[in-house]
């Protein structure tokens, strides 16, 4: 007999919710002509808003996605070397920027 598990257990990480000293990325259009991207490390995309941590090159990014009303906006933050999108990305999981 399979006994399921409820609610569901998410599977990735989620991100803390935002602290008082949190700092804000900036935030741009996903560029039209784009190198190939992939997505390495991503958060559980069972609220609003998900986030990907991509690798580009030897670039590194985060890309947020915002689901709403059925549409779907995606922004990404600058490009950085990877120690540097680790901790970013790091700092977001934790709370620290958003």
């Amino acid at each position: 007999m399979i006994q399921w598990d409820y609610p569901p257990r998410c599977l990735s990480p989620h991100v803390s919710p935002s602290r008082s000293h949190c700092e804000s990325l900036t935030w741009n259009a996903p560029p039209r002509e784009e190198e190939e991207s992939r997505p390495v490390r991503w958060t559980c995309d069972c609220t609003p808003i998900s986030y990907e941590l991509c690798q580009e090159g030897d670039r590194m990014f985060i890309r947020r996605t915002e689901r709403r009303q059925g549409r779907r906006l995606v922004v990404e933050s600058d490009r950085w070397p990877a120690p540097e999108a680790s901790g970013m990305w790091n700092a977001l999981l934790g709370g620290l920027v958003r």
